[in-house]
């Protein structure tokens, strides 16, 4: 499941790393950065909730105009604790946070979850910015998206970051990823990873999106990529 996004002709775009239910560090950011509701957008890499205080607050999230998620593991994690019933693992771990909700919501969720794309191609005006959860699978930013068998990787993967793997993706200027909690920002390739823990660290990574491009090209150009 794959979204393309146009180009944000009134404002600017926004990239932002695993909230899990770090509401009011959201909310910080985004007052931070002046961030205006009618012409610029967010774009999550995914897992907007469980491990933080306010899970059921980040899902009101889902019906802003100006905000964009990818599916993550943690969402793919409550569809199949709805799909799978009460013994699956979710609800009595990451999913407690639900113990006390109306089951019918916790489905209205799930429908609303399964919904979203596991990767999205944001268009901008001299670049395209591949998004999805964990990495991307293989070096083709189309193969990768169009790929069923990708998916696991998208949602889960973590040998980018483990091997190191300096690769650039083809099809796409940068991608953008979460998944795998970092102290710092990090590039491997033209990949950008940013999730720096928020629940537990405080340190939530919101950026703009040109900036990252920008940034790329800095870094590249000294490295003669």
């Amino acid at each position: 499941m794959h979204e393309h996004v146009s180009q944000n002709l009134n404002g600017r775009d926004f990239v932002v790393g695993d909230i899990h239910g770090a509401y009011g560090l959201l909310i910080e950011e985004l007052r931070r950065v002046g961030f205006n509701r009618e012409n610029d957008r967010l774009f999550s890499v995914g897992d907007l909730i469980d491990r933080g205080p306010d899970s059921e607050k980040c899902l009101t999230l889902l019906d802003e105009p100006w905000f964009y998620l990818v599916r993550g593991n943690h969402e793919q994690m409550l569809i199949d604790a709805v799909k799978n019933g009460e013994g699956y693992d979710w609800w009595n771990s990451y999913g407690s946070w639900t113990k006390w909700i109306l089951p019918e919501k916790v489905e209205s969720w799930a429908k609303q979850l399964a919904l979203l794309p596991i990767s999205m191609t944001l268009q901008c005006e001299e670049f395209a910015v591949g998004i999805c959860h964990a990495e991307t699978d293989g070096q083709n930013w189309k193969a990768s998206r169009e790929n069923p068998r990708s998916e696991n990787a998208m949602l889960w993967g973590r040998r980018i970051l483990r091997g190191n793997i300096d690769y650039n993706v083809e099809g796409v200027d940068i991608t953008i990823h979460g998944h795998t909690p970092l102290d710092s920002p990090r590039w491997v390739g033209n990949r950008y990873f940013l999730d720096t823990g928020a629940w537990e660290t405080g340190i939530l990574t919101l950026r703009k999106v040109a900036d990252l491009f920008s940034e790329y090209n800095s870094v590249s150009s000294v490295f003669g990529r």
